[in-house]
């Protein structure tokens, strides 16, 4: 008896084993070539017509798969959102949204849609009226308006001439219809510019692949069928099977030598007779010798074999069951509900990035630029499509969000990572609620600022413990001297800079220096006697004092500079004086010094920001800022604060001799939207907007 072994080594010698697999059994034909799944092989599917295409369409599930893609894209209807709000932004996006509305815009675009998923490529020609060839390029600034938009299938549009390196965008189309697109058309076909073309290509396809599908997409019937077809074979068969549950057996003794016999015509009238007894009273009729069986038929494990094929028809149609049969959700509102409407919005948003985002900004940039859309030819500077969340939060769950996200930052707040300003910046500083947050280095900046303040306030706390501990350890010890006489002292007096100031300070006591601000003659500036300098001459901070009058007013005392901290500023304050009660001191801020530079030094003009301005309250233009078209150095009393305002690129309507009605109109709807900010007066940006522009 041969061993396993020698057994293998045969099998081995003839070439049996297979060489794709690891496990072996030569009794049971596993791992050979007697395995039968030897046989499996890959066949290579062919792109299926446009009539088989057309014809599945006409199925009610495969007219689901096409039209509930196109119809949930657009739901929502899509806008326009800027990076940040603009002068009017309100009204340009109603502008805009209500001119997609008078068009009808959207309702092309699900037509293309939908031609899109049957075919798996469609396009909409854009007729536009802008005195050029539809071969030429499209400039969207000389479009005067957009007469239609046609949708086509790839079958009445294709690529006029490409390869694999532009096969998804070539430079022409070549348009073929029954139909004439213009009256002074009467060719076959109509040659068309990429620019004029909203392109909506179907599935992915290798571009070999595209190539012999003249440069499109793969449809998403053609994915969508073989499920398809395995679903209806398995109902069609279930139908059947319900149809044969009353099959029964009916025993004729003699039934044989009756047929032998020729008695035909007495069966066959047997037989009638039955079948009237059960349309007349729903029995049989039967002799005592007769008997009637029905045969017994399972349909167990059937509804197992019918969800398996239910998966498999989903997953092909990339789309939830209750979303494809339109079925209320197996989890109602729990949270496997939810699960589904997420996902779908999920695959919603995907469809939406893929399929429709490209062709509306190319849209949107047309309308946005041509003189009669929405935005009178002024095309603002920063701007994408925006699809609404196709998932709709409850008021609930987005009070619930927003307060985890309020907790979250004011923890970050407490620990000093982020501050105020930034939190409500990136929260409510677009055009609504974000997630996100970005940094300000300008914040950064203060928030360093702060520690190092902090960490010197704490090393002079240190410094003046230690130094009054040695004072009144030589108070103790030194005998009180004799008063001197008076003496005639004069002063020595330094020149300094600092904060681009002109300073004469006399010598220091140890703790500051007098000084006063001087003119470049060197004349004593009265309006601003005293300044209490300290031992940091390259420190930039500027603080102002106040004191205490004896009728309880707070009147401002000297400027300090020169102190690390606004401690040992503080201290200085004090010390100078003397009898008289200190209120307090303040940081200045960078406009105040200029403020100073301007009053001592009487500049013709002033220089900040990068900007010349002729003096306060003088609004210049910006032409090189990105978004604004003027600023203006703003003063109010002690207040100045650097204002810009005017939206870059959009004309005002300044009122002129001879204007229109329409220009009167124009502004005094700007001045009535902006009636409450120009009531603020100076220190508003709507203010100086109605002075300069309107």
């Amino acid at each position: 008896m041969k061993s396993l072994a020698q057994s293998l080594a045969e099998v081995s010698d003839n070439s049996q084993f297979r060489e794709d697999g690891v496990l072996v059994n030569a009794i049971t034909g596993l791992g050979t070539k007697r395995d039968k799944s030897a046989y499996y092989g890959i066949q290579s599917q062919g792109l299926m017509s446009d009539a088989d295409l057309e014809a599945l369409y006409y199925d009610p599930l495969c007219r689901r798969v096409v039209d509930v893609f196109a119809e949930a894209a657009l739901a929502k209807r899509p806008t326009v959102k800027f990076s940040e709000e603009l002068e009017g932004h309100d009204e340009i996006i109603r502008n805009i949204e209500q001119y997609l509305e008078d068009s009808e815009a959207f309702f092309y675009f699900e037509e293309a849609l939908k031609l899109q998923r049957i075919y798996g490529g469609a396009a909409i020609f854009m007729v536009c009226d802008d005195g050029m060839e539809p071969s030429e390029p499209l400039n969207p600034a000389r479009v005067r308006g957009i007469a239609d938009l046609v949708p086509l299938s790839k079958k009445e549009i294709k690529p006029d001439d490409y390869d694999y390196l532009n096969y998804r965008n070539p430079e022409l189309y070549r348009i073929s219809t029954s139909k004439s697109l213009s009256n002074s058309n009467d060719l076959q076909y109509l040659l068309v510019h990429n620019s004029r073309i909203l392109r909506f290509d179907g599935l992915y396809l290798p571009w070999r692949e595209r190539l012999n599908n003249s440069g499109w997409g793969l449809s998403a019937l053609q994915v969508f069928y073989e499920p398809w077809k395995r679903y209806r074979g398995a109902t069609d068969g279930l139908s059947t099977m319900l149809s044969e549950m009353d099959l029964f057996t009916h025993a004729i003794p003699g039934l044989a030598n009756k047929i032998t016999a020729g008695k035909e015509a007495a069966l066959k009238a047997r037989l009638e007779a039955n079948a009237l007894s059960r349309s007349i009273y729903g029995g049989m009729v039967l002799d005592s010798e007769e008997e009637v069986k029905f045969a017994s038929r399972s349909l167990g494990g059937a509804q197992d074999i019918f969800d398996r094929l239910l998966d498999d028809l989903v997953a092909a149609a990339d789309c939830p069951k209750p979303v494809l049969f339109g079925m209320s959700p197996a989890g109602g509102l729990s949270e496997s509900g939810k699960f589904e409407d997420k996902l779908w919005a999920s695959t919603i948003e995907r469809y939406q990035s893929h399929s429709l985002k490209r062709a509306l900004t190319q849209y949107f940039n047309v309308i946005l630029s041509m003189r009669a859309g929405p935005t009178g030819g002024n095309v603002p500077s920063q701007w994408t499509v925006h699809f609404p969340p196709y998932f709709a939060s409850s008021d609930a769950d987005k009070a619930n969000m927003r307060q985890q996200i309020a907790l979250t930052d004011q923890i970050y707040m407490a620990a000093g990572v982020l501050t105020p300003m930034e939190i409500r910046a990136s929260r409510f500083g677009g055009t609504e609620y974000q997630l996100d947050t970005v940094l300000h280095s300008e914040e950064e900046d203060r928030l360093l600022a702060k520690r190092e303040l902090e960490h010197e306030a704490a090393l002079q706390g240190f410094e003046g413990q230690r130094q009054a501990l040695e004072n009144n350890a030589e108070a103790a010890q030194v005998e009180p001297e004799e008063e001197a006489p008076d003496e005639l002292v004069e002063d020595a007096c330094d020149f300094l800079h600092m904060n681009g100031l002109r300073l004469i300070a006399s010598t220091s006591n140890g703790i500051y220096q007098v000084a006063s601000v001087v003119h470049p003659d060197g004349q004593r500036n009265d309006s601003e006697p005293v300044v209490l300098i300290g031992g940091r001459l390259q420190d930039q901070k500027l603080y102002r004092g106040f004191v205490k009058r004896e009728d309880e007013t707070i009147a401002p005392g000297p400027l300090l500079m020169g102190f690390y901290s606004s401690r040992s500023a503080n201290r200085a304050l004090k010390h100078y004086c003397d009898e008289e009660e200190v209120s307090g001191l303040t940081l200045l801020d960078p406009l105040d010094i200029e403020h100073l530079k301007v009053t001592f030094d009487r500049y013709d003009s002033i220089e900040y920001a990068g900007h010349t301005f002729a003096g306060y309250n003088k609004p210049i233009r910006t032409p090189d800022h990105k978004t604004k078209s003027h600023a203006v150095l703003a003063k109010e009393g002690e207040e100045v604060k650097l204002i810009r305002f005017g939206q870059q690129g959009v004309k005002g309507s300044p009122k002129t001799e001879g204007e229109s009605e329409a220009a009167r109109n124009r502004r005094k709807s700007f001045k009535a939207r902006h009636a409450k900010n120009i009531a603020k007066g100076k220190m508003s940006a709507a203010y100086w907007s109605a002075k300069e522009k309107w």
